[in-house]
């Protein structure tokens, strides 16, 4: 049986792009999660801003819960909306690159283009962008500034921070159908070319909404010129000595101005066998070979002030951090399902946390190290926080351990915000995690504004716990 709209859908898009058959709606019906299914009603691919506002205003007469999709790569749990009923909007024709502007380091673009691409086309001008670290080949740019806290975090995070210090303005398809555009674009005579508006800042609005204000399908991206020399390295400490490990990090971290565009402290997880090393690795751009050999010595010195040689620590040829890099990589394979806990945290609580945290996966996955292997422990740099985070596999045969799984995972998470951290990716069970810790007068403030821009509740509907 057709879906009510497939008609008045296949009219918006063509019949080309829209589909209710079981094979492709059940590939809609997930993201890169453990999580059960949730399966659409149809499946709509847009090719425009004013596709996407007759497809939302349809929605909304007709009352049917829309769902945005980009690369699906969220970790957490698929958004429900009403299963076999609800519109998938897949918003990855919309791909083009609709405005370079290099005297105001500006890129405008559509929602639907990978980071990759994105990078790939504005390196090739002498550009780079910050979209998202990993994995920046699916993750599309509308999927890293709304399913992601703080529009993700791009390659250099350690050094720049969170993307949304560099996302300017945005189109969005509000749940009524109306088109607005954020940044200084909110002067229909300016330009795209700042943050800046006359009034509040409504970018922010939709930064990590997860689509419940209404669907970015445009981005203006602040510009940044590509620094073509860079260099990794790698630092290596007993398995004892965690806390010089922190300490060499930390004290890397807080050189100004920044050392080291990506930086980040690996070691064991619950699935390891004892004894294994912690590893700094590190990663140092710049202008010139000049530039990068001076970020190069002052690591080194740093390191030798804070955790000498001869007291546990080591430094690793590049080889050796392409083995680390290889060996982490590699250990996870065939063993199933991904999956990720991570939490933003205060620097100055980073390594309690961390090892308050490694000892409660301990406990939880005790007996269970081989059905539900996590790998290995991380603390990534994230300008002036850190990112704990832990990847672990499931095989999604085994109904026991996925649901083990699906436990800890949000057990992890639950532990972690409530001690202080935050939820980095976005999705459906584990914004229902991160709502529970929300203030009670910030909660009723987001149903608020919920109610008043969606009040038929149709836009990725039973998000951050709300109805």
């Amino acid at each position: 049986m057709k879906h009510p709209l497939y008609s008045a859908l296949a009219e918006i898009v063509g019949p080309k792009y829209v589909t209710d058959s079981d094979f492709a709606v059940f590939a809609y019906s997930n993201n890169s999660s453990q999580f059960p299914s949730r399966v659409p009603g149809i499946v709509v691919r847009p090719g425009s801003t004013e596709e996407v506002s007759r497809i939302v205003k349809l929605a909304n007469r007709t009352k049917t819960p829309i769902v945005p999709r980009g690369g699906a790569c969220s970790y957490g749990g698929w958004p429900e909306g009403e299963p076999g009923r609800s519109i998938c909007v897949d918003l990855t024709r919309m791909r083009r690159i609709l405005e370079f502007n290099p005297v105001n380091k500006t890129v405008t673009v559509e929602a639907g283009i990978t980071g990759t691409e994105l990078e790939t086309r504005m390196r090739e001008k002498g550009f780079c962008v910050h979209t998202i670290f990993s994995p920046s080949d699916s993750v599309t740019v509308g999927g890293m500034i709304c399913g992601e806290s703080g529009a993700a975090a791009g390659r250099d995070f350690s050094a720049a921070g969170m993307d949304w210090l560099f996302t300017w303005g945005l189109k969005v398809v509000l749940p009524n159908g109306e088109i607005i555009q954020t940044g200084s674009g909110i002067n229909p005579n300016a330009k795209n070319h700042s943050r800046v508006s006359s009034g509040p800042d409504l970018t922010g609005l939709f930064i990590g909404s997860m689509g419940i204000f209404g669907i970015v399908t445009e981005a203006t991206l602040q510009l940044f010129h590509w620094q073509g020399h860079e260099a990794v390295g790698s630092i290596a400490f007993a398995h004892d000595r965690l806390d010089d490990a922190h300490r060499a990090m930390a004290a890397m971290d807080a050189h100004e101005p920044k050392l080291c565009s990506t930086l980040a402290l690996f070691g064991p997880g619950p699935a390891m066998p004892p004894g294994q090393d912690w590893v700094i690795m590190y990663r140092v751009t710049g202008f010139t070979q000049e530039e990068v050999d001076r970020k190069l010595g002052a690591i080194g010195r740093i390191v030798k002030e804070t955790s000498p040689v001869n007291k546990g620590s080591t430094p690793q040829s590049e080889q050796m951090t392409d083995f680390y890099m290889a060996r982490m990589h590699d250990s996870a394979h065939g063993h199933g399902m991904w999956f990720m806990i991570e939490s933003l945290v205060p620097r100055d609580e980073s390594l309690r946390l961390l090892k308050e945290s490694l000892d409660w996966l301990k406990r939880e996955l005790a007996g269970w190290e081989r059905r539900v292997p996590v790998f290995n422990s991380s603390l990534f740099a994230q300008l002036d926080g850190d990112v704990i985070s832990y990847h672990g596999m499931v095989d999604l045969l085994d109904a026991e351990a996925r649901e083990k799984a699906i436990a800890v995972q949000k057990g992890a998470l639950d532990f972690l915000l409530g001690k202080g951290g935050n939820i980095i990716v976005l999705s459906k069970d584990l914004c229902d995690v991160g709502a529970r810790h929300f203030r009670p007068e910030c909660a009723a403030m987001l149903r608020t504004l919920k109610a008043a821009l969606d009040p038929n509740n149709i836009m990725n509907p039973h998000i951050f716990g709300l109805p």
